[in-house]
């Protein structure tokens, strides 16, 4: 099977941990030599003329990289309110271009081997009044990998997020729960992997170690061996 072009990684929610697992992949890219670019398409809450890597995912992604791509093109809208994008674009009077995401897109696509993109909320945050995050995956026609973690409701989070993605007719790659919390799992928590793989039919490939704090630096080769294992990385090592 050929490899293909990158990744798009969504969440079943908000913070559920994304742009962690975005790191963990490019870290991973960037030991074993694969040129892979970044892009975050949309980023709210971040006020474009004052921002840096520990509000904004954009530029904390940009810098684990190492890439010389502009913020421009790793993140062509950035919108100051906290809110849906949609919703956020509202408030400042404004309409999404789409089209200039893609654009961008397809450039860092010619550029790079891998591209990994990543999300902004679930796959149903709507980006225009008839646009959501799901059309956006399908027009980049990238497979999905869906974050989740390790928490009371993540069987309900992450099977309807697997179900809007399964409606959409969306190419999933796979689930990667994070350890969103210091602190060992409980029974529940233990059983939730092989249920999630029991009831949908798809691979947990992963598991995102807990991180009590994060900076671009953690994300070395060092911090890859706790990684090595993913599944989606096998064909790799």
């Amino acid at each position: 099977m050929t490899e293909p072009k990158g990744y798009f990684i969504s969440g079943t929610d908000t913070g559920v941990g994304k742009t962690v697992v975005t790191a963990c992949m490019l870290a991973f890219y960037r030991k074993h030599s694969i040129n892979t670019g970044i892009m975050k398409p949309i980023e709210t809450g971040v006020d474009p003329n004052c921002s840096s890597e520990a509000n904004s995912d954009a530029k904390f992604l940009l810098t684990v990289s190492g890439n010389q791509d502009t913020l421009e093109e790793v993140c062509p809208i950035r919108l100051k309110p906290t809110a849906a994008p949609l919703q956020a674009a509202r408030m400042q009077d404004q309409s999404l271009n789409i089209d200039s995401i893609l654009e961008n897109f397809h450039k860092l696509q010619r550029k790079y081997d891998q591209v990994l993109v990543e999300g902004i909320g679930g796959l149903l945050v709507p980006l225009k009044a008839d646009y959501l995050v799901s059309d956006l995956i399908k027009e980049m026609q990238l497979p999905l990998i869906i974050v989740s973690r390790f928490s009371l409701g993540t069987l309900n989070h992450t099977l309807l997020t697997l179900k809007a993605a399964q409606v959409a007719t969306i190419e999933i790659a796979g689930i990667i729960l994070n350890h969103s919390e210091n602190r060992p799992l409980s029974g529940v928590e233990l059983g939730q992997k092989s249920l999630i793989e029991e009831l949908s039919g798809v691979p947990v490939i992963g598991q995102c170690p807990f991180l009590s704090s994060i900076s671009a630096e953690q994300f070395n080769n060092k911090f890859v061996e706790k990684i090595e294992c993913w599944k989606l990385f096998d064909k790799l090592t």
